[in-house]
């Protein structure tokens, strides 16, 4: 009744593998840990029953197909190991690593030829039904569990040192999938000391398990680009009546006419970026519409209101561009003005571009909000 949690965890592990090939593809240092997934992901698929089906129309008897699964297998924990070191920048002794598991594949072959004739490479749930020797499941487990603890505490330890936080976690969410298959070993070869039925139950749940942690952790750096993508469309979103109201009035400012083709072929983040842009060219135009007068005016008004530290540039910024545009409109001359209106420059912020970027957002969000705010207020009687 369990076997949905295994099904579900292979497909998301699958899954995962999809969605990340496009950057594996893109970049060369993300090929090793997406090529394990992949491995880990194939290695499963050929326990389930429907693709034993297949292969055993294919091969001729359902013993070569469980013994080359399992010889497939070695080869699967032995290049994941190969490969978590090296995306962990650790030294990988590639001819003893590898060399251990030609050994290992060489000892399952010969335990099973000389073993009693068997139908099938299985534990058998009774020590009277002839099956392999009790040797090939030890040598074969006993490999899996060292191969998958030592991955497993190498994702876990890997970045303590200035690593990215993402990459960080998303290794250990696999790590802790990796270590989930050492506890399925572990499980197997006590089940193989017992012969118990308790113990085989927990094989196909723990499975499952083991590929969703390793499906989220690989899954995870594309998860934070969709929520990126999703601040960023709703930041684009808040910006539309301030940049409307704005750039209508100062339409030199946009950088190039509306197209909605040519809009939907540009990245969001560029579009964005475009946005904050032409709504600061436009306040430094319209600054010059704002008498001084007017602007200490302005800055009395909000100070009476109680607001917020945070939010009282906003207001201020919002009611002196309102006054802006009405005196625009009114046919007003510009002035030249002196006081610093737009906020900070580019000399202010010494930061990465993308955090400053992300600031500016921020604050223009405020700005956007508290003009909404203004414009939309109900206004006294007689005005």
């Amino acid at each position: 009744m369990l076997t949905w949690i295994e099904n579900a965890g292979i497909a998301a592990l699958w899954s995962a593998a999809v969605v990340r090939a496009p950057q594996a593809v893109r970049h060369r240092e993300q090929r090793p840990l997406w090529f394990a997934v992949v491995m880990i992901a194939l290695a499963m698929s050929m326990h389930l029953e429907p693709v034993t089906a297949v292969l055993a129309r294919i091969v001729p008897g359902a013993h070569w197909v469980d013994l080359t699964t399992h010889l497939f297998s070695i080869v699967d924990a032995a290049a994941v190991l190969w490969f978590i070191h090296g995306a962990a920048g650790r030294h990988r002794r590639t001819h003893l690593l590898f060399g251990t598991a030609v050994a290992v594949m060489a000892a399952l072959v010969l335990l099973d030829v000389l073993g009693p004739a068997h139908a099938r490479n299985q534990i058998a749930p009774s020590r009277s039904t002839a099956s392999v020797p009790d040797a090939y499941w030890w040598v074969f487990f006993a490999f899996h569990l060292t191969a998958d603890t030592f991955c497993g505490f190498v994702c876990w330890s890997y970045g303590r040192h200035g690593t990215p936080r993402l990459l960080r976690y998303g290794l250990r969410l696999f790590g802790t999938g990796i270590l989930l298959a050492s506890v399925l070993w572990s499980l197997k070869l006590v089940y193989l000391s017992t012969r118990s039925p308790v113990f085989a139950p927990l094989f196909s749940p723990v499975t499952g398990v083991e590929a969703a942690f390793m499906a989220l952790g690989v899954a995870l750096p594309v998860f934070a680009r969709i929520r990126t993508h999703l601040q960023y469309r709703k930041s684009y979103r808040g910006l539309e009546q301030l940049w409307q109201d704005l750039t209508t009035h100062t339409p030199d400012v946009v950088l190039r006419p509306a197209n909605r083709i040519g809009a939907a072929a540009v990245p969001l983040q560029l579009r964005l970026y475009r946005r904050v842009i032409e709504i600061r060219d436009a306040m430094i135009v319209l600054r010059n519409y704002i008498p001084p007068a007017t602007l200490e005016s302005i800055r009395q008004s909000v100070g009476r209101q109680s607001l917020p530290e945070h939010l009282v540039e906003a207001h201020i910024t919002a009611s002196w561009l309102t006054a802006a545009l009405r005196n625009k409109h009114d046919g007003h001359k510009p002035h030249a003005q002196t006081a610093n209106l737009t906020g900070p420059t580019d000399r202010d912020a010494d930061e990465s571009s993308a955090r400053s970027l992300t600031h500016e957002i921020d604050r223009l969000l405020l700005v956007a909000s508290a003009y909404h705010a203004t414009t939309t207020a109900p206004q006294p009687a007689g005005k």
